[in-house]
């Protein structure tokens, strides 16, 4: 079942625009907003929950239309990015607080289970001065789930937290969505929190939503040079198509012929995605009709972490990523001599626009 569906939505705050948006989240489903900052994300949360007024469109929350409704009667809980706790309160009367009037003994439970879930029984007297970054948002989550919304809005709630702790708490979000059955929108600029948590993800730019898939999906296939762009260094390659048969085609970019997966027809102007890691290092040449194999030289070879991006003149400027073990063991320094060889399923062809 479809728990929220956006039609054609249409939000201007000021001179930014939110642009005849379309989107359907499932039952259930995780679904992760990964943009830059200034793409709308928030803007979006905000609309989807009543804060901001549509221009145009319509947001339906199972089967219902909500559009017109209150903020307070659309049954949406959101956290927010700094979390928003109520610092004069304790930790038991923030949880609480959403439940101020009812005095039903659901509401005991629920409060007894989410205190037993989230670890926080030590906690329930101490205010949120006094709390780490993920304990604060267990609180804030806890208050959220107590409420019983239909769907949470969760606006970069880890931005906060320290890179090392952001992946526990990520992680334990994950778990605790998931073993409550909730439907949740999660608003991120970091792609691998996105892959994390999201069943889905949609990219988003300038109140705009460029692609909507997997993660797979979107990192593998991007369907634009900016999505590709966006997910990180990547090679990208722009040429035409000069032969076509038994489901492949070749396409000569400045001169290089390249070997991809495709049914585009010759003369056809198409751009080409290679994932770094994708391309490998050989001191030897090896060739199949399954792999493009090019003849270059080492032009830098500069530190990622753990992994060293190689950049190569092969006839077309290519980069690599390698480990640190692999570089030494081959000796990959500036002006070796070495051979780049990627398989033509490595890469994602699309038409030229």
């Amino acid at each position: 079942m479809k728990a929220l569906v956006l039609e054609n939505l249409n939000v201007e705050i000021g001179g930014f625009r939110i642009e005849n948006l379309d989107l359907s989240v499932e039952e259930g489903e995780i679904f992760v907003i990964l943009g830059s900052n200034g793409a709308g994300k928030t803007k979006l949360l905000e609309t989807i929950s009543g804060f901001l007024e549509l221009s145009s469109g319509r947001i339906e929350l199972f089967g219902k239309d909500i559009t017109d409704e209150s903020t307070r009667d659309r049954k949406i809980g959101f956290i927010f990015q700094d979390i928003a706790l109520f610092p004069h309160m304790s930790v038991k009367k923030n949880i609480l607080y959403g439940t101020r009037y009812r005095k039903d003994t659901e509401v005991e439970r629920k409060f007894s289970e989410l205190i037993a879930l989230f670890g926080l029984e030590k906690f329930l007297d101490r205010f949120p001065q006094t709390l780490s970054g993920g304990e604060k948002q267990k609180v804030a989550l806890a208050r959220t789930l107590i409420t019983e919304p239909k769907l949470i809005l969760l606006d970069e709630p880890t931005a906060a937290i320290s890179i090392n702790e952001r992946e526990r708490i990520d992680i334990e979000i994950k778990n605790i969505l998931k073993k409550f059955k909730k439907t949740a929108l999660f608003v991120t600029h970091n792609e691998n929190e996105a892959f994390l948590l999201g069943d889905r993800i949609a990219v988003m730019d300038n109140g705009r939503i460029l692609q909507i898939g997997k993660a797979d999906e979107i990192f593998y296939r991007p369907a634009s040079e900016k999505v590709a762009k966006f997910l990180g260094e990547t090679n990208i390659f722009t040429g035409m198509v000069t032969k076509k048969g038994n489901g492949t085609v070749t396409v000569n970019v400045d001169g290089v012929d390249i070997t991809a997966i495709g049914d585009f027809e010759p003369g056809k102007r198409v751009k080409m995605f290679v994932r770094p890691e994708n391309v490998l290092l050989v001191n030897e040449p090896y060739r199949t009709s399954a792999r493009n194999l090019l003849q270059g030289s080492v032009k830098n070879i500069l530190p990622r972490g753990l992994l060293m991006k190689v950049e190569i003149d092969a006839g077309i400027q290519i980069i690599s990523f390698i480990t640190r073990n692999s570089a030494k063991e081959f000796n990959i320094r500036q002006g070796t001599e070495l051979y780049v060889e990627f398989k033509a399923t490595a890469i994602h062809m699309i038409e030229k626009r």
